[in-house]
């Protein structure tokens, strides 16, 4: 079987891509941003939507600290009142400068930002994820090697093979199966370039320097920390390790492309028809291949009915029925995105399971 890269279909016609540049089927042409292979039906139409959210980025990160500098001067502010104020208006302007220097240079320069336009969850809530994945703790937070061991057990010592992981935002735990769980050949999915591009850089050899800020700070000082984010093991080339903003519910690869599909933290975020979604990393599978789920059953209000939040045993269920035999799983209340900085973060349920096609 031709590695992953020969097995990719354009996302617009599912046609084969002899090139991951261009369709010869419908003409498509596929932007590269260093080595993520940019794999949307509209790739222009994204770049300049990601382009418009840095714009949008940058402008608050103008405008927070003026208002945390007007907040500092205003009367009767208390002396530590007005220290925190004027040191996280620094700290978020070092942050937005930390992400810009990374993002710049593969997105472009940042459009103007349009009415109703949003920042990406890569940029604010999953923001904490590029620091775990890789700064705090030197590179070596509990819980990702929580994370690591959990697949490892699930897979009970059998190598991965050639592995798909989607929606792997900062992709640590893409990086630890390929290093330590016998991934020959990896490709990461997200559509998120506000995680994707620094864990490229990062993959890819890169030391980087990012600005952590909280405005929750249980002290007036710190309320920021300076990280550096850099590989533990070293870098993984472009040879092996492969990286596509490209969508995690139709992931541009021919079927039985893969001997493992991953799935961490992904399934009760993303998908509206899960049965879909399983029926497709079937078909991705080679015979005898698996799935990997790792993470929580918590599902957004706004997006599913009450029908639809499933648990553990109706996810087994639309397995078996999609071709998936459900095999070992464990569950365990963990600390998630635990800063060293705030000392906060979350206590989830995070349920790890395989299952094999049939």
């Amino acid at each position: 079987m031709n590695g992953v890269v020969e097995r990719l279909v354009c996302p617009r016609c599912r046609s084969p891509l002899a090139d991951a540049r261009a369709c010869a089927a419908c003409g498509q042409a596929h932007p590269r941003l260093r080595s993520i292979e940019v794999l949307l039906p509209e790739p222009s139409l994204f770049l300049s939507h990601w382009r418009r959210q840095l714009g949008l980025l940058v402008r608050q990160g103008a405008e927070t600290p003026g208002a945390l500098h007007e907040q500092a001067a205003a009367p009767g502010v208390a002396s530590s009142t007005r220290a925190r104020l004027l040191a996280l208006a620094g700290a978020v302007a070092a942050q937005v400068a930390d992400l810009r220097s990374v993002l710049e240079p593969a997105l472009g320069e940042p459009l103007p930002p349009v009415e109703g336009l949003g920042l990406p969850r890569g940029a604010t809530d999953y923001l904490s994820c590029l620091f775990r994945d890789w700064g705090w703790s030197e590179g070596h937070d509990p819980e990702n090697e929580r994370a690591l061991e959990a697949v490892r057990r699930v897979a009970a010592g059998r190598a991965l093979g050639r592995t798909l992981v989607l929606g792997a935002g900062a992709c640590r735990l893409a990086y630890d199966l390929h290093s330590e769980a016998g991934a020959t050949e990896t490709a990461v999915v997200d559509v998120d370039p506000f995680l994707l591009v620094p864990a490229e850089a990062i993959v890819r050899g890169a030391t980087l320097h990012v600005t952590e800020s909280s405005v929750n700070a249980p002290e007036v000082d710190p309320v920021s920390r300076r990280w550096t984010l850099a590989a533990p093991g070293g870098p993984l080339g472009d040879d092996r390790f492969h990286f596509f903003l490209a969508n995690g519910l139709e992931p541009p690869f021919a079927d039985a492309t893969f001997d493992t599909i991953v799935t961490p933290w992904f399934i009760d975020q993303v998908p509206d028809d899960m049965a879909a979604l399983l029926r497709r990393l079937r078909a991705l599978l080679a015979p005898g291949g698996r799935w990997i789920n790792h993470g929580p059953l918590i599902y957004r209000p706004d997006a599913l009915p009450v029908a639809r939040w499933y648990t553990r045993q109706e996810l087994f269920e639309l397995a078996a029925a999609a071709g998936l035999r459900a095999g070992a799983w464990e569950s365990a209340s963990q600390a998630h995105l635990l800063s060293p900085l705030s000392g906060r973060g979350l206590m989830e349920n995070v349920l790890t399971f395989v299952a094999t096609r049939d």
